[in-house]
Parts: structure tokens; C-alpha cells; sequence
């Protein structure tokens, strides 16, 4: 496996038919959450949310094959209604996050389907616009600020290096990196703030396969180097709130284990793991500090990378709050079919987006708060037809199942 296929800039999950068993534990908090299906394309064989606004939209992107073209489709959900997002000329769609208006920003190919850019779609969402390239062929869009100011990466012009940028208002600006050849961008907040991820050199590391990669932070023109936050090698920033709290996950010393953490005001929390687990990320955090993510073993073997990238199913969807890890399983209602596996986005209102299982199938949920601790409910979304006829996900018996993170994202990989 080469160095770009660990950091590319497009989400691989290679998914056989398989049961992922999420283990339980005590609840430890008050509050419950209704579970809301939120839809998926027909045919598909992963739907992933990663983002949800204060209005309550949801980007969510259904993937229905992972051999080329590997279609997959874009949508909003809201309210039981899904909207499928336009391509650039071609079939399909990745919706990676959308502002408080609306505003959508993720990637769209072009005629062809081969070629792929970072796109936004404004309000109705009935048109896309090209971002752009760095000088490369493709790119992608991975997060968007109130503003209309964008973050991603893209191949640069030698169609090798991939660059972390910021688009704002048509210009796309080259953030650079940290010392080697890849850097990605993955979130920005209101203030411009940026975080993401870049290796720092282009050595590479005898025991993981690929460069040490470290977290950044981009701050008016500025590209700073986290460090080594636990002493461990290998970190990333993922998501930054308007107070400027920083998430993400970092091996801890040794490199056997990896944890959530947040940068607030100078200080370093370790953010720990649900009981029973070794390992955990933090993917997104609020602007009331609430912050959600995953918790659960690590994966093992070096090969596929290191801890702070590979997590071992059962896998928790997590939320830490008031100083504590909580596995969101055991804050919905038994029975309800559903079995979280991590949990991608959370707005200021506390609604929480994420995958799992539902029913045995691999669906995107929504976690809405009840204040009371009242009994929680469980609601179900139809499916939407794409334009393009889907195609049929392979079967096949699964050996493990792991949850690996590329360019920010989970991706669920079975290995046989």
C-alpha cells in the first residue's frame, strides 16, 4: 500500500456483508437521545454522515460500490426529506459539511466521471460550483466556515503532492505542508482558523509504512506544526470550534495507542477512551465544547498503519463531556436496532450525526437530546433513487472489521 493510497484524498471502504457486535456499558448520564435514520440512495452499501448545521441539515454521502467509477451520491437530509446534490458534468457527489445557511461544500466530478473537484452548492442545491485545482487534476473540499470560506486539498501540478488550501471568494491559496508532500485541510472555523493534517517529512517510517504525520494549525498565514502532543509520532487536528478549541487523536508515547485529545487556550487534555478501550478519536466539537468521536481497541498491525489511524471493532461512538468518555450505545433505547460506531458531527444544539448499523445494515444516523432523560424514540427515513442505477454491493465473509481514518474521515474496512 503506497503513501497516497493512506492519505489520499478520497474515502476507500472496501465492505463485505458482515456484523459488527458494539459492546455495552453502564450509561452515566442523564440524558437520552431519540435515533433517526437518515436515509440512504438506494443500493447502497455504506451511507456516511459528516456534518450537521444549527438548522439541522445533515451532509451525507451514500456510497454504492467501491469499484470504479465507485459511484457515490451527495445529499441534505432534513426532516425526513433528502436532496440529492448535482455533479460537475458527471454522476457523483461527496458532501462533506454545510454552514449554518446552507451552503454545502465537498467534491463533484466532472464528464467522465474520472476526474474529480472541490465543489460548493448554494441554498436549493440545484447547481454546483468548481472550485478548482492547485495546478493538479483533482480536489476535494472538506469543511466550510459562516463565511463561504473553504478548506480542503488537491493535487499539485506534478499530479504527486497533495496541498492542503483555503478558497475564499474564487481564489484557492496553497497552505503547504510540514516538511513532506501531503497536507490536508479539515476544518476552518468563522475566525479563518484552520486545522488538518501533513507529514513532516518524506522519510519513510520503518515500522508504519508511511511518513511521521503530525496535526496543524494555519493561522493568518501561518502553518504551524503541533508537535508530538503525547510524545508519540503520529497525530492530526480535525475539527476547531469558534472559541478555538482543537480536536483530534494522537499516538501516545510508544505508538501502541492513540488518543482523543483537545488543545484549549495552550493546555492539553487527554480526552481518555470509553472504559474497556485503548484507543480514541475526536472527529468534531461544538461550540459549547461538547465534543464526539469514536472509542475502542486498537487495530494491531503496524502494516495498515499506526494506532492513532486503525481502530479494532466493536467500535463506541463517543461524546465527551463534563470530563467524561460516554459510549453513546448505552444513552439510546435497548432494542432499538441500532448499533453506533462512531459519531461524526454534533451542532450547538447537541444533535449528534454518525454511521452504524441499523438492523445488521451499514445506515447514517441522527442522535437528537432529550433534556429530561425521558424515553427515547426511533424514527426511519425512505430511501432516494439516484439518477445513475446503482450497483450491486459483492458479498463475502469478513475476517475483522476495522475503522481506519484517511484525510479526517472514518472508513470502515473488512479484512479477510
Amino acid at each position: 500500500m503506497n503513501i497516497l493510497t493512506k492519505l489520499s484524498s478520497s474515502l476507500t471502504v472496501a465492505i463485505a456483508g458482515v456484523l459488527v457486535l458494539l459492546l455495552a456499558s453502564p450509561a452515566h448520564a442523564q440524558r437520552t437521545y431519540t435515533v433517526t435514520d437518515l436515509g440512504a440512495v438506494a443500493g447502497a452499501i455504506l451511507t456516511n454522515p459528516t456534518d450537521i448545521n444549527n438548522r439541522g441539515e445533515a451532509a451525507v454521502t451514500s456510497i454504492l460500490s467501491f469499484r470504479r467509477p465507485r459511484p457515490r451520491f451527495g445529499f441534505v437530509s432534513q426532516d425526513g426529506k433528502m436532496t440529492l446534490l448535482p455533479a460537475l458534468g458527471g454522476q457523483f457527489t461527496f458532501a462533506f459539511a454545510i454552514s449554518d445557511s446552507g451552503v454545502v461544500a465537498g467534491s463533484a466530478t466532472l464528464a467522465g466521471d474520472r476526474i474529480t473537484h472541490a465543489a460548493i452548492w448554494d441554498g436549493d442545491f440545484t447547481q454546483a460550483t468548481d472550485l478548482g485545482t492547485l495546478g493538479g487534476s483533482t480536489s476535494a473540499a472538506l469543511w466550510l466556515n459562516n463565511g463561504r470560506q473553504v478548506v480542503g486539498d488537491s493535487a499539485l501540478a506534478n499530479e504527486t503532492d497533495f496541498h492542503a488550501f483555503l478558497w475564499d471568494r474564487g481564489v484557492m491559496t496553497d497552505l503547504g505542508a510540514l516538511g513532506g508532500s501531503f497536507s490536508f485541510a479539515f476544518a476552518i472555523n468563522d475566525g479563518g482558523l484552520i486545522v488538518g493534517q501533513s507529514d513532516t517529512t518524506t522519510d519513510i517510517d520503518p515500522v508504519f509504512g508511511l511518513p511521521t504525520f503530525h496535526g496543524f494549525i494555519w493561522d493568518r498565514g501561518v502553518l504551524s506544526d503541533v508537535g508530538e502532543i503525547f510524545g508519540g509520532r503520529f497525530n492530526y487536528t480535525q475539527s476547531v470550534n469558534n472559541r478555538g478549541d482543537i480536536v483530534g487523536a494522537a499516538d501516545l508515547a510508544g505508538d501502541q495507542t492513540g488518543h482523543a485529545f483537545m488543545l484549549r487556550h495552550g493546555s492539553l487534555i487527554d480526552l481518555g477512551t470509553v472504559p474497556g478501550d485503548t484507543n480514541s478519536a475526536a472527529l468534531a466539537v461544538n461550540n459549547r465544547g461538547q465534543v464526539v468521536g469514536l472509542s475502542a481497541l486498537a487495530f494491531g498491525d503496524p502494516s495498515f498503519g499506526p494506532p492513532v489511524n486503525n481502530f479494532q471493532c466493536p467500535c463506541h461512538a463517543a461524546i465527551w463531556e463534563d470530563g467524561k468518555a460516554f459510549d453513546l450505545n448505552t444513552l439510546i433505547p435497548a432494542g432499538s436496532g441500532w448499533q453506533l460506531g462512531n459519531a461524526l458531527g454534533i451542532n450547538d444544539h447537541g444533535q449528534i450525526v454518525g454511521s452504524g448499523l441499523f438492523n445488521n445494515e451499514f445506515r447514517a444516523f441522527l442522535l437528537t437530546p432529550q433534556n429530561g432523560g425521558s424515553s427515547a424514540s426511533v424514527q426511519t427515513t425512505a430511501n432516494a433513487s439516484p439518477a445513475a442505477a446503482p450497483l450491486a454491493a459483492s458479498g463475502g465473509s469478513a475476517g475483522a472489521v476495522r475503522i481506519s481514518i484517511g484525510t479526517g474521515h472514518p472508513r470502515i474496512i473488512i479484512e479477510r
